[in-house]
């Protein structure tokens, strides 16, 4: 008995809503669409011939989405959900969807070995300038010419290495992932300090220490050189 009622009112229920459908059907274009599907498709075309979209195609787009809706209504979708708005709708027909970015990637090894070893370049340049004022006894003991360009070098290549290495750690998981970052992170302060010990053995005669002034200057160059490599190659550093 009482699920004979409940199947009774799901049946009123359902000719309820099928009523309230043909009450907003209308003759036309368009017509056993509900009003606002139907505006939808009205203000779509309108928008399309605006654009001035293909007849032919804009016909048969059209189509499609009447075809679609007339059977999708049934089940109360309407047209803004299930297209989004007018505009976006047109775009999207007229344009097409867009192309998603590709991924980005690091540049070439040696751009990416010459950017960083610019960097620090300008970076040490700075620091021997300040040494060189502040702390001149500093930076006769490790600002000499061969250092700045030893350890530029090998700063600009062991960046390079280390952020190709890093993206190729990325897509590992879980532990060893973090074990092949600190391994990559090991070799990098290994080879640094290997590479001042052994510049360190060189004769302050040979590796002389330069005048505050020249170490700006050098700065500065070094800042002019990377900025016009920057737009020579269109490469983004991955520092800063």
């Amino acid at each position: 008995m009482a699920e004979s009622k409940r199947n009774e009112k799901a049946a009123q229920q359902q000719q309820a809503r099928a009523k309230a459908v043909e009450v907003t059907m209308r003759d036309g274009k368009f017509s056993g669409l509900t009003k606002r599907n139907e505006d939808y498709l009205f203000h779509l075309d309108k928008a399309l011939t605006e654009k001035n979209y293909d007849p032919e195609q804009k016909e048969q787009v059209l189509t499609e989405m009447y075809q679609e809706l007339k059977e999708k209504q049934k089940q109360g979708v309407v047209a803004t959900k299930l297209y989004g708005t007018v505009t976006e709708k047109a775009e999207l027909i007229v344009n097409g969807p867009k192309k998603s970015e590709a991924p980005t990637e690091l540049p070439k090894f040696w751009i990416l070995a010459l950017d960083n070893g610019l960097i620090m370049f300008i970076m040490f340049c700075i620091m021997y300038t300040l040494l060189g004022v502040f702390s001149p006894k500093q930076a006769d003991v490790s600002g000499g010419w061969i250092t700045l360009l030893a350890t530029s070098t090998i700063a600009g290549v062991g960046l390079a290495f280390f952020y190709r290495s890093m993206l190729s750690a990325r897509k590992e998981k879980g532990k060893k992932r973090w074990i092949k970052t600190i391994l990559i992170t090991l070799e990098l302060i290994l080879i640094w300090v290997v590479a001042f010990g052994v510049i360190a053995f060189i004769p302050v005669s040979i590796n002389r220490t330069m005048e505050p002034i020249v170490y700006a200057i050098l700065a500065g160059l070094g800042y002019l050189v990377r900025r016009y490599l920057k737009k020579k190659y269109n490469f983004r550093s991955v520092m800063f």
